[in-house]
């Protein structure tokens, strides 16, 4: 397992290398803006994440642990209501900081990004303490 996951890392920016490459290279002179970077790596991050979590669900249904309990449950409604304060915050920020932010769909994107990697943050700090 520990194995995997160490190659898990490598691999990943390796797809990620990969696609900004295939983007750069069929654009021409294309160079990502660093709004655009942070996107992409905030998708990559959510997706390394969604994979450790089942991998672990995976692991623990192979070794005949309940997939969910009550425990489990409490804790994601505590992390949706944490999430749910922040994201708010992070919206005000985001329509304070309108002008910074090239197109509307940028803004939509980021934002819920952001709320979502703000969940998957809180979520693993409650299942660890």
């Amino acid at each position: 397992m520990s194995k995997s996951k160490n190659r898990l890392i490598p691999v990943s920016m390796l797809v990620m290398f990969s696609v900004w490459g295939f983007v750069a290279l069929h654009h021409g002179d294309y160079i990502p803006e660093p709004l655009g970077i942070f996107i992409f790596a905030m998708i990559m991050i959510a997706g390394i994440y969604a994979f450790f979590v089942h991998m672990r669900l995976y692991k623990e249904e192979k070794e005949g642990f309940a997939v969910e309990d009550e425990l489990s449950r409490q804790i994601q409604y505590k992390a949706g209501y944490y999430s749910f304060n922040a994201s708010l915050g992070i919206w005000f920020a985001i329509f304070a900081f309108q002008q910074f932010i090239p197109d509307t769909e940028t803004m939509l994107g980021g934002g819920l990004l952001l709320s979502m990697i703000v969940f998957m943050g809180i979520r693993a700090y409650l299942r660890r303490s």
